[in-house]
């Protein structure tokens, strides 16, 4: 009896032992307490809310941040390569060459580049301002100075002057069409002489209306108000001053493409009207034999040989009538004529732009007395910028224009002028010009010279102030002994732009 009470004591210890070993399930405790005292409990973590008997945890633990610093620091470091097989090598070389070749680093982010600002053409340009659909740029200068030839005769007196300058530019911002007002207005008013005051306005109107993409229609109007040049032969003598003359003309032309060739078909009415002239007795003298209306119309065709480059040739046709058949001298002088003329148009803005022709003209009067003019005639407008600092103008005219000098039959006029601007400074631009024009009186023999040279220093203070001060001289050479004059001008100006 008493051995087999002692193998079951036995027995259940070995039961006991058994239960506490790691691994093996363990009977549920019977209450909360016993389940604190009995759970396993495992060095360094912590059963997380809602763990089973299996061990998952339903809470991530993150990964040391030392662990973390290194694998991000292995990621960015450059994998290494394993050494090719030699005899691989032999035959295709190309295999030692990607050996040798740095493995790509990614990760990186190079840094953008900010674009320069262009440089401004015209630092010192007005702005301008918009109004509703345009842009407005209007200016206006004051000068003064002394002219020592202020009648522009022989022996003519000096006197000091004063000039008002005004301009407004506006231009239509559409996408289409096109709108463009050029008013430009000036008095010159003398102190010191008589009847030498004189206004210059000029003012045109253009507009273009793009009917397609090959097809516009270009329309402008134009007006001037000036007065005969002092000592001209056609001036008046002893009047208290010069007459106005009025200038009123309308053109309309139509354009059309034909892929590089272009047609342009125009006409035009002009109108010219003097005022009567106020003698120094306080009576008027008519000059109504002076106005006239002109009649025109032009064919024009161009060739576009490179996107900077067009040659083209013109043909132009025009009839004036008097108001009065007859002069007070007694002469017919309605008359008609032609012009025929080519020339290259040049498209290069950051070098040369503008136009330049050559041809002949010819008129023919109605009046037998009068005889015809026949001559070559030579047109420019162009601009060379030489330098970023020097620029080269020329412009040049020709053509025939009425006179009412007793034997001649028309005025043959040729002009040119050169002009160079030289910029100092972007703030000091210096100019210097060169003109000349030459009056040929047809069947007179009369033939005056004009030499004008001119030298000017510009100073802006800023986009709206400059100062300028400028000195010109005029020589004036006639084919008539004892007419010669010369005449120097000295002249300082501010003017305000926007």
């Amino acid at each position: 009896m008493s051995a087999g009470l002692l193998a079951l004591f036995a027995a259940t210890a070995a039961q006991a032992q058994s239960d506490e070993i790691p691994g093996q399930k363990k009977k549920a405790p019977s209450s909360v307490m016993e389940n604190l005292i009995d759970s396993p409990r495992v060095v360094g973590i912590v059963p997380a809310s809602g763990a089973g008997e299996t061990g998952y945890l339903s809470q991530k633990k993150k990964a040391p941040a030392k662990k973390k610093q290194a694998q991000k620091k292995s990621t960015n470091e450059p994998t290494a390569v394993p050494a090719a097989d030699p005899n691989l090598t032999a035959r295709n070389p190309s295999l030692s060459r990607a050996q040798n070749t740095a493995p790509e680093i990614t990760g990186t982010i190079s840094p953008l580049r900010r674009r320069r600002t262009p440089p401004d053409d015209e630092p010192f340009g007005p702005v301008g301002f918009q109004s509703g659909a345009f842009l407005l740029r209007p200016s206006i200068e004051l000068q003064s100075g002394y002219d020592s030839n202020a009648e522009k005769v022989v022996n003519g007196k000096g006197s000091w002057f004063n000039t008002l300058q005004g301009q407004l530019q506006a231009q239509s911002q559409w996408q289409r069409h096109e709108l463009v007002l050029d008013l430009r207005g000036a008095y010159t008013a003398y102190h010191d002489v008589d009847g030498a005051n004189r206004p210059d306005v000029q003012a045109s109107l253009r507009g273009r209306i793009d009917v397609t993409s090959l097809t516009k229609i270009e329309l402008e109007s134009k007006f001037g108000l000036t007065t005969e040049n002092p000592g001209s032969p056609d001036a008046i003598a002893a009047v208290r001053r010069q007459p106005n003359v009025y200038a009123f003309g309308q053109t309309a032309a139509l354009v059309q493409r034909f892929n590089r060739f272009e047609v342009t078909a125009g006409v035009g009415i002009e109108r010219n009207i003097y005022e009567n002239a106020e003698l120094t007795n306080g009576t008027f003298t008519s000059l109504a034999d002076r106005d006239y209306t002109a009649y025109s119309a032009r064919l024009r065709g161009a060739y576009e040989w490179t996107p900077d480059m067009k040659p083209f040739v013109e043909a132009a046709v025009d009839r004036r009538e008097r108001d009065l058949a007859v002069d007070f001298n007694g002469v017919m002088r309605d008359s008609d004529g032609y012009t025929l003329r080519a020339g290259l148009t040049f498209g290069r803005k950051e070098w040369l732009f503008g136009e330049v022709s050559a041809g002949v003209a010819h008129r023919s009067y109605a009046d037998p007395v009068l005889q015809d003019i026949t001559g070559l005639i030579f047109d420019a407008q162009l601009t060379w910028l030489a330098t970023g600092l020097t620029t080269f103008k020329i412009n040049a005219t020709s053509g025939i224009d009425e006179t009412s000098v007793l034997g001649a039959s028309g005025v043959m006029r040729h002009e040119l002028k050169l002009t160079m601007d030289h910029a100092f400074r972007r703030w000091l631009i210096g100019t210097v010009s060169v003109g000349w024009l030459r009056e040929d009186y047809e069947g007179t023999g009369l033939v005056n010279d004009y030499l004008r040279t001119s030298a000017a220093l510009t100073y802006s203070l800023n986009r709206t102030l400059a100062l300028k001060v400028e000195f010109r001289n005029e020589q004036f050479f006639s084919s008539v002994p004892g007419q010669d004059y010369t005449a120097n001008i000295g002249l300082i100006g501010i003017r305000l732009q926007r």
